[in-house]
């Protein structure tokens, strides 16, 4: 039977050494790789198992040590040793788990997409007949009302209530529902770029609640952009409602309002100026 090593061997083979490549496999964990919750609970319960075993080997070389010798400074010097070892492991242990658990955050551009989905609803009625859209109009949404249409080929209206928002996805969104020959029904409110949205519908009509309102258009900008001409704009928009059957009355005087105010013009003015077919 062999001896036990001495207190200052059995620090550095079984203790030290092993102790240091544990810890370099935990700092690398932590480091490259986000380990599933009961896989971390597995390696935490196996390292303490490892480290109890470190530390009754070196007690059993320990107490040899002192009833052959009586000294009791290395026995001293390796328990601390340990317990550094002990702390350390925890350490690591806890940042494992906080790893593990933490949710993982989406890329900035996936933040994106969902803080631009938060401005608005679109849904699909109970039958499938119905595009329900509520809400600020945004980047991505003419993107999100083309795949809703494909996954819903019995489409045939399109529910509007919105404030308004950027003109160029309005005449993306506009652009979808002529080509799928949708109709139009303003639910609530549908007032500036909405307004665009609502005259591509094959048929378009008001709702019990539904309101149109228009005036011209203002840059999101103060400051301007001096790339982009609003007489210019306005007169694309102007063409397209000339084309979907609107007045060219009706349509002057559409861009003769300020942006700051908002024409809500009645049921009877909208027929005349043939923005409501139905």
């Amino acid at each position: 039977m062999h001896a036990p090593a001495s207190p200052r061997r059995s620090l550095v083979l079984q203790v030290v050494l092993p102790r240091a490549g544990v810890v370099a496999g935990w700092l690398a964990l932590n480091h490259w790789i986000r380990l599933p919750v009961p896989l971390a609970y597995a390696l935490i319960a196996a390292d303490g198992l490892f480290l109890l075993w470190q530390g009754r080997a070196f007690q059993l070389s320990a107490d040899a040590h002192v009833r052959s010798t009586g000294a009791m400074a290395p026995v001293w010097g390796g328990w601390l040793v340990l317990l550094f070892a002990g702390f350390a492991a925890l350490t690591l242990w806890w940042d494992a788990l906080l790893i593990a658990r933490a949710v993982e955050q989406p890329a900035y551009a996936e933040q994106r997409r969902q803080a631009r989905e938060a401005l608005y609803s679109l849904t699909v009625s109970a039958d499938g007949r119905v595009l329900v859209f509520e809400g600020e109009i945004t980047f991505g949404l003419t993107r999100r009302m083309e795949q809703m249409a494909d996954r819903h080929p019995g489409l045939h209206r399109m529910s509007l209530t919105s404030p308004g928002g950027l003109i160029a996805e309005a005449r993306g969104a506009a652009r979808l529902i002529r080509e799928r020959g949708l109709a139009t029904r303003a639910e609530g409110l549908c007032a500036s770029a909405c307004t665009l949205m609502f005259a591509a519908g094959r048929r378009r009509s008001l709702g019990r609640r539904g309101r149109l309102g228009f005036h011209s258009y203002a840059l999101q900008f103060e400051s301007g952009l001096p790339q982009i001409d609003l007489g210019k704009e306005q007169e694309k928009d102007r063409a397209f409602l000339l084309q979907q059957g609107v007045s060219a009355e009706f349509a002057d005087r559409v861009f003769a309002i300020s942006h700051q105010n908002l024409w809500v013009p009645g049921t009877a003015a909208l027929r005349a100026g043939g923005v409501l077919t139905d």
